[in-house]
């Protein structure tokens, strides 16, 4: 809020209290030494807009020398009260424990980001236990001779989920598809020509939820072992008319780019988020007795996310900046860049500055147009004669 609202509310409430004065003196025989009629703007002119206004007061608060502003003399305590509770709805300034917080949410972030590959081993070393377990061997053999899982000339080895949309559960109506017709469909590519290869000789699975099912059990099976599965919409990027895409999407699912990293890759993002919230939301229950956030209070809660995701997607940057430098492989140091915590940071910058407008072009009458229906009746014939008459 602009500081003229204030010094305007503290210049016409003294402006008042010398009419009110003057008045009560008049009423009462005392004409001696009458105050002028302090209503009457400086110099005559009548101000029609919120600028003139401002330029009329401060030049009386600076001949009066009226150099402090009485806000709580000037509003009544109705109205202060209305206005803490406006200025609650604004912007709330940080706390030395805010910052603590964002240090505490950034730092288990920027661990979770630095020692990544050291986590996706141990879950890999973890999750790869699952295969053997009597659950998912079963499934395993249920799922079995399906057309999405052929490893025949260029579909086969240790890359072959990649050429098959049967393992890409960015395309689940393909997929389907050849489940349900027991035909396996892929592409390959030479000296510019797509070819389309067509292998039959499956059983077909009449029932979509049968073969939603098996495909389900097949993609378990297969996300527990250490090749996991590829990114989603992986195998339509293999199948684009580049041959520097083809390759990308080789070279980065061969170098762990798949599913189980991009899910690892959400645990800065998730961290952060619960304890930015949690602090937030556990201060407002300590503070107000509820857990519920004023839009002040709301507002802050976005900053404090935007600083520590911030920290976060710095330390990805910079790591993989760093592996790009000593390793000169740009896949590998693709594979360090914490993209779930860029994006959310992204989103979250675009939240505070759409706060930040929000707060600036609050709807509502302009403060020419307020002034106008205020001082319009002042500015009347009746009310000038009046002046002249106590001037």
């Amino acid at each position: 809020m602009d500081e003229s609202i204030l010094r305007n509310l503290d210049t016409q409430h003294r402006r008042l209290a010398e009419l009110e004065a003057d008045v009560a003196r008049l009423l009462a025989g005392d004409t001696d030494d009458l105050a002028a009629v302090t209503a009457v703007p400086v110099g005559g002119v009548s101000p029609g807009r919120y600028g003139d206004l401002t330029t009329a007061n401060d030049a009386v608060r600076a001949e009066r020398g009226w150099d402090e502003i009485d806000l709580d003399a000037a509003l009544t305590p109705a109205l202060r009260e209305q206005y803490a509770r406006w200025d609650d709805r604004h912007r709330a300034r940080w706390t030395r424990s805010d910052v603590a917080a964002v240090a505490c949410a950034g730092a288990v972030g920027i661990l979770s980001t630095w020692f990544d590959s050291t986590i996706d081993r141990a879950v890999r070393d973890r999750v790869n236990k699952l295969a053997d377990t009597p659950l998912v061997r079963r499934w395993e053999r249920e799922a079995k001779r399906m057309p999405i899982d052929y490893t025949g000339p260029r579909f086969g080895g240790p890359g072959h989920r990649l050429r098959s949309a049967g393992h890409d559960i960015g395309r689940p109506f393909e997929a389907l598809r050849q489940i349900r017709s027991g035909e396996f469909r892929g592409y390959s590519w030479d000296y510019g020509q797509r070819t389309t290869h067509l292998v039959s000789g499956y059983a077909p699975v009449a029932s979509l939820g049968e073969a939603l099912t098996l495909w389900g059990k097949h993609l378990v099976a297969d996300v527990v072992t250490p090749m996991s599965l590829p990114l989603p919409g992986a195998s339509a990027l293999y199948e684009l008319p580049s041959a520097q895409l083809r390759r990308f999407a080789h070279q980065a699912y061969d170098s762990g780019l798949n599913l189980r990293w991009a899910a690892l890759s959400t645990l800065p993002v998730i961290t952060s988020e619960v304890i930015v919230r949690t602090y937030v939301h556990g201060a407002a229950m300590l503070s107000r007795g509820t857990a519920v956030l004023e839009p002040a209070e709301a507002a802050k809660r976005t900053e404090l996310r935007l600083a520590t995701h911030a920290l976060v997607g710095a330390a990805s940057l910079g790591k993989a900046l760093t592996y790009a430098l000593a390793t000169r492989s740009p896949i590998r140091a693709y594979r360090h860049l914490n993209w779930p915590v860029l994006v959310t940071a992204a989103t979250t910058a675009l939240q505070v500055a759409g706060d930040a407008r929000t707060r600036n072009h609050a709807p509502g009458r302009s403060w020419d147009d307020l002034l106008n229906d205020i001082g319009r009746p002042w500015q009347l014939d009746e009310a000038a004669a009046v002046d002249r008459s106590f001037a």
